[in-house]
Formats: structure tokens, sequence, C-alpha cells
């Protein structure tokens, strides 16, 4: 969290002086974050592994998860920045990249429980 203020404060203070500093002050700062917040995955990874095992999940829900989860904070620290740097444009583009993202990563979940779903009702069927 220190690094957080610490970019915070530098970047607003070179954002009268040299604004292309804060912006790049600001990616950099947050990429620092990134990083550090990284670390703590293996300890989530093992977590969700242990998960699977126990209520026999397959480990490619697990991979289609953390994913998504990736693509989700990647593409928000993406527009962050983009909006920081002005770029309203950019970050919209970007915003919904992210999202197609997500549906092209979430539609085979979608298509199996559609799947799951029609077979458990031909069965219930007399």
């Amino acid at each position: 969290m220190l690094i957080a203020l610490i970019g915070s404060v530098t970047a607003l203070l070179m954002r009268t002086v040299r604004p292309e500093y804060a912006v790049l002050i600001g990616c950099a700062s947050g990429a620092i974050l990134l990083l550090g917040a990284l670390s703590q995955l293996t300890g989530i990874r093992e977590t969700m592994q242990r998960i699977c095992e126990t209520y026999s999940v397959p480990i490619a829900v697990l991979a289609t998860v953390v994913k998504i989860l990736g693509i989700a904070y990647l593409t928000e620290f993406g527009v962050n920045v983009a909006r920081d740097a002005g770029q309203q444009t950019i970050a919209g583009g970007l915003l919904i990249c992210g999202k197609v993202l997500i549906l092209s990563c979430t539609l085979p979940s979608a298509a199996a429980l559609l799947a799951l779903g029609a077979s458990l009702i031909r069965e219930a069927s007399p």
C-alpha cells in the first residue's frame, strides 16, 4: 500500500510539471503492485486445486476461472491506465475487448451446462 501512496503522490506532483511522466509513474506503480499481488496467487491456486479435488470438479474449470479473472483484472488495469492518460476512446475499446474475451472463455462452460440441463430433462421425461 505504501507503493500506491508514493506513486499517487508522485504522479500528482508530476502532473503539473510533466503530465506524460505522471502517466508513466502511474503505470509503473500499478505494475509493481500487480507483481506484488501475483505472489499471492500460489496460495489461491493451491486452495482452488484442493476444492477441485474435494468436489471432483475438472481442473479445466479451474483454468477457465483463472483465465476469466486474469482477463478481468488486466482489462481493468489497462482501462484505468488509458483513462489516466486521457484516452477515453482507447479505454472504451479495451473494455469491450475484455468483455468479448471473457464471453469467449465462458461459452464452452455455458454450452456444457445447457447440454447437462437438456439431458436431465430428457431423463426425467416419461
